[in-house]
């Protein structure tokens, strides 16, 4: 009987510590040398899409706090000279709260709305991105590399 509790006990901490894990997995793979020429340089995306896909699933497993630190790890990480520290932390935030505030409407729904909020919210994101990183560099940022971030989450989704 005490190893049911002990069992239970590991059970609700690994489900606890599991989004914050996976969060931190696909945030240090953006770093990843990957051998795919291009690739690499289009991966930034990937943790907003288990931010998402969290947030649909068990967001009260993802706090705000959680996010904070690892948005702000992320653009340490990434960020050049100059680059906004903090933005993918907001954009992590705001795809949460949306995503919680609108859980009705894509939970229950066939995948097809499930991928539209998606791009929708990513979209978003890139948006919110780009304008900051201009806004805070004070030059004109290509946006060619933001597109094609966007486009690359958007075909991976349905993949994960």
């Amino acid at each position: 009987m005490r190893a049911d509790g002990v069992l239970a006990a590991l059970d609700r901490r690994g489900r606890a510590a599991l989004p914050g894990s996976v969060l931190l997995f696909f945030v240090l793979l953006t770093l990843a040398p990957l051998r795919v020429p291009y690739l690499s340089d289009m991966l930034p995306l990937l943790p907003a899409l288990v931010v998402f896909q969290f947030s649909l699933a068990t967001p009260e497993r993802l706090p705000g706090p959680l996010l904070l630190v690892m948005g702000v790890l992320l653009d340490l990480l990434l960020g050049g000279p100059g680059a906004p520290v903090g933005v993918s932390a907001l954009g992590f935030v705001l795809i949460r709260a949306a995503v919680v505030a609108n859980r009705r409407y894509l939970v229950g729904v066939p995948f097809l709305f499930q991928w539209f909020g998606f791009c929708i919210l990513v979209l978003g994101f890139v948006v919110l991105v780009w304008l900051f990183t201009a806004l805070w560099t004070w030059t004109a940022v290509d946006p060619i590399p933001a597109v094609l971030q966007y486009g690359v989450v958007v075909v991976i989704y349905p993949l994960l």
